[in-house]
């Protein structure tokens, strides 16, 4: 017996993609944190780099890429190519998101559905229009790849004699429809709203809802097509980590201890001036892992879940511990910051006249260190602390270099 169970005489219906539709005070708030963003981004430029930049002058800049441009346009396509991809492929986006809200269709009537292409007739072999009939279907399912647990990952699989079609569910609204995208409930609580996406038993619930609840599905079944579903293999696996305290406790550590490594990166001016012990660290995260693994099986956390947080947790402890054994090292010294005298050997090698201090090596400030003569002698300041390496403090040396860059525009 195929899938077609019934059939009924049926207004066709056309859908269209979903657009996402936000409010006044919405646009407000991603404004304000694209602001935000930015600020920060330039903050932690000048906090790592001591803004070697300089003053910023427009009108420097654009002569500079002018006479770039004018001494070897093929170089400097070539240099700026990424950056030209960027912009195109963002005119590209802009330009079809227009096309699809206007052209790209679902038809559906009571014979089957058809596919209409958003793309103008030259380019439509890049995404073909398709018809399937309903008779056609030999059978009709619904999921989600086990390993997303997005509502947008809801697809309708149509097995049919000579072809199979994914469509995504909850990307198709009526066309006569505003096509907002649902929010989540204003009840929801801050927790809920945090963990939103992450397959949790609530989200998996709203998914299903909303996919049993879809026009397409809902048209589907009234013209006689019978879809299976299996809900216990494909959306999410019904653990939700704020379920668990331990869980929760254990997502909230990576993340802190993500945004405490990032951020100490930034703000700390002192550096490894010996390279630094990554074995250990990636020994200290393994621990961590291990130590995870027991700890939140033992606090019935699913071993998916417990697998998952664990390698997490291990490797935010792994990255957190390169800004983090620097500020141990300096708060167990007890002499403080010396300076030593350094020959500059090259234009990134620096050779200490007293040997018991380590070699000095800045890559990525040749730019710099040119305008000096080989031989000169420049100091800098390190410590070694109690975990027995040495370490540079850069703030005298990216003053200096601001300084330099300042004066050159």
């Amino acid at each position: 017996m195929g899938p077609i169970v019934a059939a009924a005489s049926l207004q066709p219906l056309v859908l269209k993609p979903r657009q996402a539709q936000v409010t006044r005070g919405q646009r407000w708030v991603l404004a304000t944190i694209s602001i935000l963003f930015l600020a920060l981004t330039l903050w932690l430029m000048n906090a790592v780099f001591s803004n070697p930049f300089g003053e910023l002058d427009l009108t420097a800049i654009a002569e500079r890429f002018s006479k770039r441009w004018r001494e070897a346009p093929v170089d400097f396509v070539i240099t700026h190519a990424e950056l030209l991809l960027v912009v195109v492929a963002m005119f590209v986006h802009l330009w079809y998101y227009r096309r699809s809200s206007k052209y790209e269709r679902l038809i559906l009537d009571e014979t089957g559905i058809r596919y209409q292409s958003a793309l103008p007739q030259a380019l439509r072999g890049l995404l073909p229009e398709w018809s399937v009939r309903w008779s056609q279907v030999r059978a009709a399912r619904i999921g989600v790849p086990r390993l997303g647990h997005h509502p947008n990952l809801a697809v309708l699989e149509l097995d049919a004699a000579a072809t199979k079609r994914k469509i995504f569910v909850l990307r198709w609204v009526p066309a006569d429809s505003t096509g907002a995208t649902a929010a989540l409930d204003e009840r929801t609580s801050w927790r809920d709203r945090f963990f939103a996406g992450t397959g949790s038993k609530r989200d998996v619930a709203r998914v299903w809802k909303e996919v049993e609840e879809s026009p397409l599905v809902r048209y589907a079944r009234q013209a006689g097509l019978a879809i299976a579903t299996d809900r216990s293999r494909e959306i999410g696996y019904g653990f939700s980590l704020e379920s668990n305290r331990h869980a929760f406790v254990g997502a909230v550590l990576v993340i802190a201890l993500l945004c405490y490594a990032v951020v100490d990166l930034a703000l700390n001016e002192e550096v490894y001036a010996v390279d630094p012990p990554l074995v250990l660290f990636a020994v200290g995260g393994a621990i961590v892992v291990l130590a995870g693994l027991l700890w939140f099986a033992s606090a019935g956390v699913p071993r998916a879940e417990t697998l998952g947080l664990s390698l997490l947790l291990g490797g935010a402890f792994g990255f957190a511990q390169y800004p983090g054994a620097l500020r141990v090292n300096a708060a167990t010294d007890s002499q403080g910051l010396h300076s030593y005298d350094y020959r500059l050997t090259n234009y990134v090698v620096f050779s200490p006249l007293d040997t018991k201090v380590p070699e000095l090596r800045f890559p990525n400030d040749a730019n710099y260190w040119r305008q000096f003569k080989l031989g000169t002698v420049h100091p800098f300041e390190l410590r070694m602390g109690g975990l027995g390496f040495y370490q540079v403090d850069m703030a005298p040396v990216h003053a200096k270099m601001h300084d330099y860059f300042a004066s050159k525009n």
